[in-house]
């Protein structure tokens, strides 16, 4: 004898499994982890970043809950030599941060000096 299914029965096709082992660099929902490093952040990131600012990541917040593709950030954000200027928690798209190569701090000190590399 079969019972009759109620009427809002989900049919189990419909539940998405959870993978067994979790992908490296993507969370449980699939948008990718952000990694330390140092990023661009443009509209792109979020609507706040009319003017592009530069940060250095120093990890995502993983125990606070965001919207499906954001995350949270801790950073600092840098200044034209590469210097920590101030220390900000951000809301983000990772799909949005672009990788910047890190200032060189040879190059950032000599400018700050008013010399170029080569004249000594």
């Amino acid at each position: 004898m079969t019972l009759p299914r109620p009427a809002n029965a989900v049919p189990v096709s419909r539940w998405r499994s959870r993978p067994a082992t979790p992908v490296p660099g993507q969370r449980d929902d699939g948008t990718p982890r952000v990694t330390p490093g140092v990023y661009l952040l443009t509209r792109e990131a979020s609507p706040q970043f009319a003017r592009p600012i530069t940060v250095r990541v120093i990890r995502e917040l993983t125990d606070r809950n965001s919207y499906h593709g954001w995350a949270w950030i801790q950073a600092y954000v840098l200044d034209h030599n590469g210097d920590a200027v101030q220390r900000r928690e951000l809301f983000v798209r990772p799909v949005g941060l672009r990788p910047v190569p890190p200032p060189s701090r040879s190059r950032a000190r000599s400018q700050r000096l008013g010399t170029t590399g080569g004249d000594r």
